[in-house]
């Protein structure tokens, strides 16, 4: 999963939040099975749009999602708000006239877990459906729970001020051998008609064990943002990322519609033994559906790697797509390895080494 949540477990291990006194062991990078070449997106920018520590002290943005709203790009993503990469982690919404320069507006989080079940309130998706917005997040549980995380769901009048439910609106089965049996979560959600499509990560044990994540994409209906249609699975990793080579599946879906059909952009993940952290999101994916549910052809190619920008050589992250001007403009997650988070903490969280992306395409070039 892309949440902080995971990443502090990682860095608290590798003794990183504490100071740096030892960095884990650097990944033979020449070595890795993620080194396909992807489709070469145009990055304006060779560094993040939102780096650590810019619009507000000590920030760590990840997770974005994206609307276009009287001629600005409005822009949710989360941060921790106390100690970097520990709880409360919340989303903060941010408004740009280009999508590349970015204020907070508000200035405060849009949305705190008070009072619901979880600490943490993660990869937000935020979509307009009969004049309200609903946010659908990853609800990240306390510590010692039956499980990490859940899909919750909030519903604001004017995108700002938020209302969180207390329980979770679309949750694991708990059984490991389902699909999505362990744990679901990182919602992406879009408006078909008179539903709202939300897919999701799932998570299930695989058969044999190698790796031991069975990762897909699920899909589950809602009229009203709280009661939904039984889930279904509609995405799984295709041969490219043969379980064999320790791809561990896809997370992290984010759908637009283009000519009618359902785009979803999503994260791979792989699982690699010898790494710290051993489960990570190397790649960038895009697959295409007539209806949303049945048939999603997948490119070849993946979209980025972390391979293709410096700040992402640890993993990339939290696709976001806007179809605008002829273009699918895409932000994204990212961070330089764990081993090298030390100048990020050295500079009290300042700097280009963790943050949100962007990178874009013409229309014409994408497979549709």
């Amino acid at each position: 999963m892309r949440t902080f949540a995971r990443f502090a477990l990682v860095l608290a291990t590798a003794g990183l939040v504490s100071g740096l006194s030892e960095c884990a062991a650097k990944e033979d990078y020449n070595a890795r099975p993620d080194r396909i070449p992807s489709q070469g997106w145009a990055q304006p920018l060779r560094n993040p749009v939102l780096p650590a520590g810019s619009l507000r002290h000590q920030s760590l943005w990840n997770d974005p999602t994206l609307l276009k709203e009287n001629g600005q790009y409005v822009m949710y993503m989360t941060t921790s708000i106390k100690e970097p990469f520990k709880p409360p982690i919340v989303p903060f919404r941010a408004v740009s006239p280009d999508g590349v320069n970015w204020r907070l507006d508000p200035q405060t989080p849009v949305a705190m877990p008070d009072g619901t079940r979880f600490v943490n309130i993660e990869t937000p998706s935020v979509v307009k459906f009969q004049n309200r917005y609903h946010m659908f997040f990853s609800g990240i549980y306390p510590q010692g729970g039956p499980a990490i995380m859940a899909v919750g769901h909030a519903i604001s009048d004017d995108g700002v001020r938020w209302q969180v439910s207390r329980d979770p609106v679309i949750a694991s089965t708990g059984k490991p051998q389902d699909w999505n049996g362990v744990l679901v979560g990182e919602p992406g959600a879009i408006v078909r008609g008179q539903e709202i499509y939300v897919y999701f990560s799932a998570v299930g044990a695989r058969p044999g064990g190698h790796p031991p994540q069975y990762q897909t994409i699920g899909l589950a209906k809602t009229r009203d943002g709280e009661h939904f249609t039984p889930p279904v699975k509609v995405l799984e990793q295709a041969p490219v990322y043969a379980a064999e080579k320790g791809f561990a599946g896809y997370s992290c879906p984010y759908p637009f519609e283009l000519n009618g059909k359902v785009h979803l952009l999503f994260n791979v993940a792989l699982n690699l033994d010898s790494a710290n952290p051993n489960w990570q999101q190397v790649a960038l994916h895009h697959a295409v559906s007539a209806d949303g549910e049945h048939g999603f052809v997948q490119d070849g190619n993946p979209i980025l790697t972390r391979n293709d920008a410096p700040w992402t050589m640890g993993e990339v992250t939290g696709p976001a797509g806007l179809v605008d001007g002829g273009k699918l403009k895409l932000w994204f997650g990212g961070h330089v390895p764990v081993s090298e988070l030390g100048t990020l903490i050295k500079n009290d969280f300042n700097g280009p080494d963790f943050g949100i992306g962007y990178a874009e395409r013409n229309l014409t070039d994408l497979s549709q």
